[in-house]
């Protein structure tokens, strides 16, 4: 019994501190607040555009920031204009040939068809010719909805070109 006595006493002796504690301590809480994102910064999107390396002659990926509101009314021809403009990065170059233009770029399903003036096949060497092609073919089929390129030259299907292209990985 006396064993009893004793545990309820110190459960009351704990029970009282603890409250003695809580309403003498004061909860302070420092709030230092994120910053805000700018709405621009909110907008912001990387894109990958493929461009030759200019020792190598290989395909290099470029990524870019740019504004998702440019995507927005056509991606296809935005992404394009930016290859046709050509890299930032100095060790790149477009493997695109000077003077191409493109004259449109339509979504057919999962295809893309896009239209050239026929500067775009300048290139004799097959090496070049193939990194003409994939630059396009790369940069369009990061987008999800997209999974091939099919070239046309002047509004016309030229013999070995005739085929959709999909990412080479």
């Amino acid at each position: 019994m006396r064993k009893k006595i004793v545990i309820v006493i110190v459960l009351i002796a704990i029970a009282l501190l603890v409250a003695l504690i809580y309403t003498n301590v004061s909860v302070e809480t420092d709030y230092t607040p994120e910053p805000e994102i700018e709405e621009e910064e909110n907008r912001n999107t990387s894109v990958s555009l493929y461009f030759e390396d200019i020792e190598t002659k290989t395909l290099q990926v470029e990524t870019r920031l740019i504004d998702s509101k440019e995507l927005l009314k056509n991606p296809y021809i935005k992404l394009i204009s930016m290859l046709l403009d050509g890299p930032n990065n100095e060790n790149f170059e477009s493997a695109i040939p000077y003077g191409t233009k493109l004259i449109s770029a339509v979504k057919d399903g999962d295809v893309l068809i896009v239209d050239f003036t026929s500067e775009f096949l300048a290139s004799e060497e097959p090496e070049a010719k193939a990194n003409t092609i994939y630059s396009v073919v790369n940069t369009i089929t990061e987008l999800k909805e997209i999974s091939g390129v099919k070239f046309l030259i002047e509004g016309k299907e030229v013999e070995g070109l005739n085929n959709v292209f999909a990412r080479v990985k």
